[in-house]
This record gives C-alpha cells, structure tokens and sequence, in this order.
C-alpha cells in the first residue's frame, strides 16, 4: 500500500507540538526505534517505508526516497518512520524514584534524561507544562528507545506536588545543598531537576525537603543538566537497590 498526499501532510504537521496533540500522534524514526514501537505498549498506527521493512504486526505503507526525505523530521532520513498514537497519561504514586523536570527547554538534554532514568530504573517522570514536548522527534530520538518504557506525564507541577504523600521526600540539586554522598536516600521520593541555565524556580524550591550538592573537585562550576541528573540517579540507585 502506498502513502497516500493527505498521509503525507498528516505526518509533515506532526512536527509541530499543536498539530501532534491536535491529532493524538507522534512519530518515530530509523529501524531501531520503529521496531521498539512496535514491541511497546504504544499503539502504532502504521509504518512507512522507502527502503526495505518487514512486520506483520502493523500495516505498512511505501514511499519513494524522496517523500520520505520531505516528510522527515532529520537533515538525512533514516527511510523508516511510525506514526504513533499518544497515550493517555496518569500519574503514578508507587515508583521508588519519580523524576520531576522544570522548565527543560533543549530537546536532546530531555531525551537524555528520560534515557537516563530508564537504565536506572526510574519508571515515572513528570514534566511541567513549559518543558520541552517529549513527543517532539529530537526528544524521541534522544531518548533511544526509553521513551517507550517511561510513564512520562505533563502536569502543574505544584498541582503534583499537592497530591504527593506528605511524607515524601523531594530532592533536588543545589549548590548550597548536603554532599549527595553523605545524605541518606529514602524512598518513595521524588528528584527535581530545572532548567539548563536558571535552574529550579523559586517557587518549586520552596517545596523542596532536601537540597543535594554534587561535590566537585575540579575547576568546573557546573554540570549540564542531563549529567548532574545521570549522577544523582545513579547515587539514587545505589541506595534504593
């Protein structure tokens, strides 16, 4: 079956955040990715094709090479794409670890971050509603697969907070704070991470119970936000097993 013109402006619009929550989809690119979709929870509304690609799982459309270069997302397209429908979110209260982020605007440090917590064994995580869109295809392509293992939710992050036990702990990094290494991690907890050049608000560090310092002996006054969270969730991990 080919790809039919309306298909085409359907997946060109689904570069765009207004048009990917307009029409429930996102996509997803190169063979790897495609078939991670495939054998995930997601549900994909079909796969289309320009080079070689074999699954019974899903209905497969075919394109030329140059469709698909016109209808990806990337410089040099990959020649496989899904489209993908966006699940519905909820929030999750029983993971040890939740991961909180504020405000991250760069796509590839917020797909780092989401591949980050999956290979620690973080499974929630709760965006505000200004952060980047993690369905957009730099975030998805970032993330390596881990998108489709993350409950990934966006949601006022005071509203969330609210609804929290008020017995758990909400960490975050800052200069100011104990030596990660010398503090005590309890859990169920909650990490919150900020924006790569003003970090956390005012307002949500207010809300903090205990602020975590990354001791550094180097010269270095700061960490890119995907390391400093790589950091603190690997210590995270070490604690709560």
């Amino acid at each position: 079956m080919s790809l039919t013109k309306r298909e085409e402006k359907i997946i060109v619009s689904l570069h765009q955040k207004k048009f990917r929550n307009a029409e429930g989809l996102f996509i997803v690119e190169g063979v790897k990715m495609v078939e991670e979709a495939i054998t995930s929870d997601f549900k994909v509304k079909y796969v289309v094709a320009s080079i070689e690609f074999n699954s019974e799982q899903v209905e497969l459309k075919h394109c030329d090479s140059r469709t698909m270069q016109r209808i990806s997302a990337f410089k040099t397209a990959p020649g496989v794409m899904a489209v993908v429908e966006i699940p519905t979110e909820s929030v999750r209260f029983d993971s040890p670890i939740t991961l909180m982020a504020e405000n991250v605007q760069d796509p590839g440090n917020l797909g780092t971050i989401i591949r980050t917590a999956d290979a620690l064994g973080v499974k929630s995580m709760v965006c505000s509603l200004d952060c980047v869109d993690h369905f957009s295809p730099k975030v998805v392509q970032a993330t390596m697969g881990s998108i489709f293992r993350m409950n990934v939710v966006v949601q006022d992050l005071f509203q969330y907070v609210g609804e929290l036990p008020s017995s758990t702990p909400i960490y975050a990094a800052h200069l100011k704070g104990e030596n990660l290494y010398q503090t005590k991690i309890t859990s169920p907890c909650v990490l919150v991470v900020g924006n790569e050049s003003k970090g956390m608000s005012g307002e949500l560090t207010a809300k903090v119970t205990q602020l975590l310092k990354i001791p550094m002996v180097g010269k270095a006054e700061s960490l890119n936000v995907s390391i400093a969270t790589a950091i603190i969730l690997g210590e995270f991990s070490r604690q709560i097993g």
